[in-house]
């Protein structure tokens, strides 16, 4: 197992302190002309904090529970960081393999038993929920929203999210929108007869 305060390690977390300022500082000139890409830039510097909070706990665990029951907690959290930092790109099994110097089938079984399903299958659910972020939080075209969540296409977005939720984008997008409507009328009337029945001072 790799000591956090390797020289290797080190460099890598450096790395990812100077990605998650230059992260944050796109957020803060973003966020009042581009709330969407603010957005965006927020849920990746989470993520590379989630990244470096993983590989110093490594230490937390000893290796020899990788193999007896999947992945350790510190790889599989340091797995999830990864894929949610860089949730916008191909994420590759071979590449996550070696953020854990483990080999490719060695990780697919380890995080199936760690996580119930493929690795996969895994990022996919992982890019829908990331849609649905977005669906809910920003006015962002379905076309642009497939790409901020690392997908070819709209249509691409449309098939995984489908199977995933059993709706399209669009369908989930607009009954989310409905609910909301439905919310803040059901919420008015209260509102509104509490301010009538306030006297006047």
């Amino acid at each position: 197992m790799q000591h956090a305060t390797d020289p290797t390690d080190q460099a890598s977390t450096a790395r990812a302190f100077v990605s998650l300022a230059e992260t944050l500082q796109k957020a803060a000139d973003a966020v009042r002309h581009d709330p969407a890409t603010a957005c965006c830039c927020i849920e990746r510097a989470a993520a590379l904090l989630r990244e470096v909070q993983a590989r110093h706990a490594m230490l937390d665990e000893p290796p020899v529970r990788a193999k007896q029951s999947g992945l350790a907690r510190w790889q599989f959290n340091r797995i999830v960081a990864h894929i949610d930092s860089n949730i916008d790109r191909s994420l590759r099994m071979r590449d996550l393999a070696q953020l854990i110097d483990l080999s490719a089938s060695h990780f697919a079984r380890a995080f199936r038993q760690r996580a119930g399903t493929s690795p996969r299958s895994f990022v996919l659910e992982r890019r829908v929920t990331r849609a649905k972020m977005l669906m809910r939080t920003t006015d962002m075209p379905l076309s642009e929203i497939a790409l901020a969540c690392g997908l070819s296409d709209q249509a691409h977005l449309s098939r995984i999210f489908r199977r995933s939720t059993g709706v399209t984008p669009n369908a989930w997008r607009r009954d989310r929108r409905d609910r909301e409507k439905q919310g803040t009328a059901a919420a008015a009337p209260g509102i509104a007869g509490s301010i009538e029945s306030r006297p006047d001072f």
